[in-house]
């Protein structure tokens, strides 16, 4: 019998707090009960807990508790909760509303509109609507940490949410009407349910349900994520352990993952057929719509702390990196990222039954798997990039566990400081990115509020269209959600608008279609887009 301490699941273990290591001898003459004491100390009382535990290992599921009230908190503060919807916002909160439903895209899916609509099916408020989706994220963050718990420490798990919860992007998104962040919760969630699955070697009825709503959501939400992130899972379902496990093991996972995405990208499919000629020409309109297909691995790499790349002429596009010093931050994450994967392999996946690399790599891999997607199209990639911080934010704690754990005296000092200087500078530079992001959106906003504020004077009501030129200014769509208008792009031809009336939006020095050439044209106001947009008007008949 040995009494070297054991890792119990959900409890910290803290090796320095052994009063004594027991070992009974095996080869030696010497009888069972006539334990060497190896360190010094008072004797061990056999009927003690093996391993004393910290202050802070006691807290258990308060933890990821406090992450996520930490993070939701966050959002409540420090989002501008009052700014009007934006392009796409707008497009998402009208389709289940009491608004006119504004054009939906091919690069689109339902799942925001479901989402939100216990809101906006009954107010139009804009702060209940940001509120609401701020205590969602909240709850969502809780939930995909718990698929973390069991293996982990729970103060691990919660780490993992403050590293993804303190980035900019994060704190950007919570409060918005997009679907990125959701894909994040939900490739977060379903690939923390899957290794619980695989480490254990016999799904559950309720994780194999969990496991296959977690795909369900993200499909939902973001169908191409969803299959970059679930899909990978199958085959390391495979791979991941000898044949002989796997053959009742992997047609369960591989069910559950399937019909988690059949469920979820199902009604794409269909709506693809109704309205966009197949699921090819739907891919096809929606790599068009986000840039088109063009391989470019560093663009993200560019716009992780904010900014705009784009190739569609037109469009803004940044040069160079954005914030450069913060590179280093980005790249220490990286690093930890990694070392999270042999972490993981020594702490919680090192069982011989299974090939443990793989899984304590399977966060890492579905990652670079999303890396990939998002290196196609390269037009404003910065908030796609979510899901893949969720998961490497995984890794990086199981780093963190492994540097002020396994070191000792001094190094484990070093460690500590270290590790303390990394969470620090996050939660400090992402917030200085988070404030200047959320000052450009409140000025954006701003000028979209005046610019309705104008077309209202001008006499702009329902029944009413609003377009634009192929690159369209900015707010075309929210001020036709706002105005109660429809939306149609880039009409060429009158007989589009159906007898309504006609508002055409342009930056100053475009030419107008040929059909609004002669009608009174009306400067908005400075504050509007780039200070240079105008109306053309319909005059009343």
């Amino acid at each position: 019998m040995s009494y070297w301490p054991r890792y119990a699941p959900g409890r910290f273990w803290w090796p320095e707090r052994l009063a004594a290591r027991l070992i009974a001898a095996t080869t030696s003459g010497q009888p069972a009960d006539a334990a060497a004491e190896i360190r010094s100390g008072p004797p061990a009382d056999l009927g003690a807990p093996v391993a004393a535990k910290p202050w802070f290992s006691r807290w258990g599921i308060a933890w990821p508790i406090a992450a996520a009230a930490a993070f939701t908190l966050a959002g409540l503060l420090f989002g501008p909760l009052r700014i009007p919807l934006f392009w796409d916002e707008s497009v998402y909160a009208s389709q289940i509303s009491q608004h006119m439903p504004m054009v939906w895209g091919a690069e689109r899916a339902r799942g925001m509109p479901l989402l939100v609509a216990p809101v906006t099916l009954f107010t139009d408020s804009v702060v209940v609507l940001r509120v609401y989706l701020v205590l969602a994220a909240g709850i969502g963050l809780f939930l995909a940490m718990l698929a973390w718990r069991g293996r982990r420490p729970d103060w691990v798990v919660a780490l993992a949410g403050v590293i993804f919860g303190g980035l900019w992007i994060a704190q950007w998104q919570a409060p918005l009407l997009l679907p990125s962040y959701w894909t994040a919760i939900g490739g977060m969630a379903g690939v923390g349910l899957f290794l619980r699955a695989m480490e254990r070697g016999r799904p559950s009825p309720l994780g194999l349900a969990l496991l296959a709503t977690a795909a369900a959501f993200t499909a939902v939400m973001r169908p191409p994520d969803a299959i970059a992130i679930f899909v990978p899972l199958i085959v390391i379902a495979i791979a991941a352990r000898p044949w002989r496990q796997a053959v009742p093991l992997v047609p369960s996972l591989a069910g559950a993952i399937v019909i988690g995405l059949a469920v979820g990208i199902g009604e794409w499919v269909a709506e693809s057929y109704l309205y966009f000629g197949g699921p090819v020409m739907r891919l096809h309109a929606a790599a068009a719509a986000s840039g088109g297909r063009k391989l470019n691995l560093l663009n993200n790499l560019r716009i992780m702390s904010g900014g705009r790349v784009s190739s569609v002429p037109g469009f803004p596009s940044m040069s160079g990196w954005s914030h450069p010093p913060l590179l280093v931050w980005w790249a220490a994450f990286g690093v930890l990222a990694l070392i999270g994967v042999y972490a993981a392999h020594r702490y919680f996946y090192s069982d011989h039954s299974y090939r443990g690399w793989l899984l304590a790599a399977t966060p890492v891999i579905c990652a670079l798997a999303l890396y990939g997607l998002y290196s196609l199209p390269v037009r404003d990639n910065t908030r796609y990039l979510q899901p893949i911080w969720a998961l490497l934010a995984v890794s990086a704690a199981d780093a963190i566990y492994w540097l002020v754990t396994a070191p000792r005296g001094r190094v484990r000092l070093a460690a500590i400081a270290a590790v303390g200087v990394f969470l620090v500078a996050e939660l400090g530079t992402q917030h200085a990115v988070l404030a200047s992001e959320n000052a450009q959106r409140v000025a954006d906003a701003q000028g979209q509020t005046d610019a309705v504020q104008a077309m209202r004077q001008l006499g702009v009501r329902p029944p009413c269209v609003i377009t634009s030129s192929p690159v369209a200014v900015s707010f075309t769509m929210p001020a036709a959600y706002y105005l109660g208008c429809s939306y149609v792009w880039n009409m060429r031809h009158l007989a589009q608008a159906h007898g309504r009336q006609v508002v055409v939006l342009l930056h100053g020095g475009q030419a107008p279609p040929p059909f609004a050439q002669h009608w009174p044209v009306h400067p908005l106001p400075k504050t509007a887009g780039n200070g240079n947009v105008v109306a053309y008007v319909q005059p009343e008949r």
